[in-house]
């Protein structure tokens, strides 16, 4: 099954992006007027994030959430085909001196990111950094097939992905040698996991605590990675270094800082405050 859907979401990467930008707004449109998909849960997240917001400027976010929404998901098909010069060209990293300044220094690097522009072409950029080394924590969809055709586009430039029950022997057989660690932490973590409180968007919410930990671990360098969309349809990332003290606060308040610049780009379809 999962082979047979890979093929028929291979076909459709073949198609240039332009065309699947289209296809993107005619979906939105249906979602808009017949699908609805997680409206309810959006709406509900932008009215805790923004409490007085208006009517029209948050059916305004909405429609640019779901926007943004639809051509990322093109975006993640179009990865199955995007070769190394073209995830290159698309995803610019402005400052990248910084990373290759603690590469050259053989630290363990942390860098905590979002699902916030496109995560997944994150992943694919920073996999080319040379001597990254990168390894990815990823929770497994419930979708056997979707999370397999993932794990395939996720690792296609050297990435290594570990689920995150089997995190905690990953990283201490990683140890001795120097690894990138990149956790994309602002989802809800499960109950069994280590967490903590932070205040986000006036709203008291759970956040993983495991980059954290890691980082003291390793004694690593740690970086807050911002992604956001340019007017040139392209991406630009641009690293950030934070202090090894109260390094989840400190990546909670740079990504408050960063949905508010611009909101329609994180993942507001997430039901982020069911606990």
């Amino acid at each position: 099954m999962s082979k047979i859907l890979y093929l028929v979401l291979l076909i459709y990467s073949i198609i240039p992006i332009r065309m699947l930008y289209l296809i993107s707004t005619l979906i939105q449109w249906i979602n808009k007027y017949i699908i609805g998909y997680r409206i309810t849960i959006t709406q509900n997240n932008i009215e805790l994030a923004f409490p007085n917001i208006t009517e029209k400027e948050k059916n305004n976010l909405i429609d640019l959430f779901y926007k943004h929404f639809f051509k990322t998901i093109v975006e993640i098909i179009k990865s199955i085909t995007l070769s190394k010069k073209q995830i290159t060209e698309k995803v610019i990293i402005k400052n990248i001196n910084v990373i290759q300044t603690s590469l050259k220094k053989k630290k363990h690097i942390i860098l905590l990111s979002a699902h916030y522009a496109n995560w997944e072409w994150l992943l694919l950029r920073l996999s080319l950094i040379e001597n990254i080394n990168l390894n990815a924590v990823y929770k497994p969809l419930s979708n056997k097939y979707f999370n397999k055709i993932l794990l395939t586009i996720r690792s296609k430039f050297g990435a290594e992905l570990v689920p995150l029950k089997k995190w905690k022997y990953f990283m201490l057989r990683k140890k001795n040698t120097p690894n990138t660690f990149l956790f994309v932490s602002d989802q809800i973590p499960n109950p069994k996991e280590s967490s903590t409180r932070i205040n986000f968007f006036n709203q008291s919410t759970l956040f993983h605590k495991g980059a954290e930990k890691t980082a003291k671990l390793f004694n690593s360098d740690v970086f807050y990675v911002a992604m956001n969309r340019s007017e040139k349809k392209h991406y630009i990332i641009e690293f950030k270094k934070l202090d090894t003290n109260n390094i989840t606060k400190q990546y909670v308040y740079f990504l408050e800082s960063t949905i508010k610049k611009k909101p329609e780009y994180w993942l507001w379809s997430h039901n982020r405050w069911k606990r």
